[in-house]
């Protein structure tokens, strides 16, 4: 019978909020993975709204400066760059999410070209005021677009 490992499987836990951003500060010392600053968010590396639950999992999230947020919100930093930079390696994904798929923080499938699918968040403002923030919204395709 196969055991995953324990700090597996706590990182696949669903915690409290203040759980969440307390494990998430503690896991990079306090500090942005991204630039190194001070951190001062725990950012949702997918958003949220993605999750039936939530998503306050510590494998999906990142501490960040309040100008790397920005950066993320904004997809300016990958989802896969930003779990790098955390040191994850197994990613939390909602139900039924393909593991091999890239997607931005929205939810978007992110194509090779660049390219990114709508996903489940198709018309939420947030969503759609970070990309446009990022300069990506002129690149969401349909849904069932594919390369």
């Amino acid at each position: 019978m196969y055991s995953a490992p324990l700090f597996w499987i706590f990182a696949m836990t669903l915690l409290t909020r203040i759980e969440f951003a307390q494990q998430v500060f503690a896991r990079s010392a306090h500090k942005c993975v991204w630039c190194g600053q001070v951190a001062v968010d725990a950012h949702h590396i997918l958003e949220r709204k993605l999750f039936a639950d939530g998503g306050y999992y510590l494998n999906n999230g990142a501490a960040v400066c309040a100008a790397c947020h920005l950066l993320c919100e904004f997809t300016l930093v990958s989802v896969e760059d930003l779990r790098a930079r955390c040191g994850i390696v197994h990613p939390v994904l909602p139900p039924a999410w393909k593991a091999n798929a890239c997607f931005d923080k929205w939810g978007n499938r992110v194509w090779p070209s660049g390219l990114r699918s709508v996903g489940p968040l198709e018309n939420d403002t947030g969503m759609r005021r970070a990309l446009a923030q990022g300069g990506f919204l002129g690149v969401l395709m349909p849904t069932d677009y594919t390369e």
